[in-house]
């Protein structure tokens, strides 16, 4: 069987979590032997190099993209309008999806939904396929959020193209794939036939850089805080440690790896404290997975200070894997309720508490994991989390382009011809 999903990103060098569980969708399917591509259509140019041989790229103009900045468009919203208004884009897209021919079409997140809608109405004769809206969170709610904060980059506007696409896709697709029972229940009331996926994690392997950084962080204990440069993540950092750090001792540390990183080190709250807070903080930015595995291993506790967002957090079930003390909030555990009260699991909502607890979990050595313990951590893995989504995408029914599947004057004809660009309406 044949599957294609359209995204914003590429996905075949995973970093954020949109990447990593698309990416493992695309592998837990090729284990089952279907044949899969991915199609981007981004503003980055630089992409390019991160696209595996047989899937589609599509750059955004120079011209589009300076509307976008002047704008101050978000990439993905910018996604959706430029394949609205792109008729090239557009055929592009077609004709990818007609030479494919996929079994199942699936939308990560909403935003190329524009194309794909347009195909659904005049397509090719000859396709079957059904339509999967793969949900990383509720898009829509998501960005009214970030509309209400100041400086959060997101206006009101989005935020109604997003309900808008949203929910036009969800009521329209034959599955809804989504990420927790929260959002599956949002979802419920536009489509019934929505199931639960959960994120996961693949195991890491023993890393090459173990040695360079035991010895750089020898003789002290490490919190490890994960996060790529996504706002929400610099606010729950700044909100539930500091910025002053002073809370720890002068043999503690709190290691960021990722784009939060850069987004703390040019915080005004952060540099207010920077004499102070260098001495307890290592910003390490963008890492590659050798070292990011090293610095999992040789952590003494894991921190998850998120205090908003959408969806489920990839770095919960990262953090849990590791075996490491988790100091979290309880809002982190979205999706991972059945992890809440387990053994060296500390949660606080609270931040003078979250301090409390990192600091216990620094100073103290961490309770041994039983055999059931270790095995149910087995059920965080993207085999375990994806397992029946083949399944459920070979038991969707195929349909036809509506063009198709409707004869007469309002059916075939007009439909080719729009996708011709030669049909007006009267």
């Amino acid at each position: 069987m044949r599957y294609v999903s359209l995204g914003t990103f590429p996905i075949w060098r995973p970093v954020h979590g949109g990447q990593l569980r698309a990416n493992a969708i695309h592998k837990v399917l090729r284990d089952c032997g279907w044949e899969t591509r991915h199609v981007v259509v981004t503003p980055h140019r630089g992409a390019r190099r991160e696209m595996e041989t047989g899937d589609l790229f599509i750059e955004m103009p120079r011209r589009f993209r300076k509307k976008m900045a002047r704008r101050k468009w978000r990439s993905d919203v910018a996604s959706a309008e430029f394949v609205a208004r792109s008729k090239s884009s557009r055929r592009a897209i077609a004709k990818f999806l007609d030479d494919f021919r996929p079994d199942v079409i699936a939308l990560e997140q909403c935003w190329l939904w524009p194309a794909l809608h347009e195909y659904v109405e005049t397509g090719s004769p000859e396709a079957r396929f059904s339509i999967v809206y793969s949900s990383h969170n509720v898009e829509q709610q998501l960005l009214a959020q970030e509309a209400a904060i100041a400086g959060a980059g997101t206006d009101l506007w989005s935020a109604q193209r997003a309900a808008d696409i949203e929910s036009d896709l969800a009521a329209k697709a034959d599955l809804v794939v989504t990420v927790s029972e929260q959002d599956a229940a949002f979802f419920r009331k536009l489509n019934p036939s929505v199931v639960v996926a959960a994120n996961g994690i693949w195991p890491r392997e023993t890393s090459a850089a173990f040695d360079h950084w035991a010895s750089r962080f020898a003789g002290l204990r490490t919190a490890l805080f994960v996060g790529s440069g996504h706002p929400p993540n610099i606010r729950g950092f700044l909100r539930m440690t500091g910025p002053d750090l002073g809370f720890l001792s002068p043999t503690e540390r709190i290691v960021v790896v990722g784009g939060v990183a850069d987004q703390i080190r040019n915080d005004p709250r952060y540099l207010r404290h920077h004499g102070a807070d260098n001495a307890r903080i290592e910003l390490l930015g963008v890492q590659d997975g050798a070292t990011l595995g090293a610095l999992i291993e040789l952590a003494d506790a894991v921190m998850l200070p998120i205090v908003e967002g959408g969806g489920t957090n990839i770095k919960t079930a990262e953090a849990l894997y590791s075996r490491k003390p988790v100091v979290a909030t309880s809002f982190a555990f979205r999706g991972y309720e059945q992890f809440k009260h387990w053994r060296n699991v500390r949660l606080a909502d609270r931040p003078e508490d979250f301090r409390d607890l990192l600091a216990q979990a620094l100073r103290s050595e961490p309770e041994a994991l039983t055999q059931a313990d270790i095995a149910q951590l087995d059920t965080l893995l993207w085999t375990a989390t994806l397992q029946k989504l083949p399944g459920q995408f070979a038991a969707l029914p195929r349909r036809l382009p509506q063009a198709t599947a409707v004869d007469g004057p309002g059916g075939f004809l007009p439909g080719l011809l729009r996708r011709m660009g030669l049909w007006r309406r009267s």
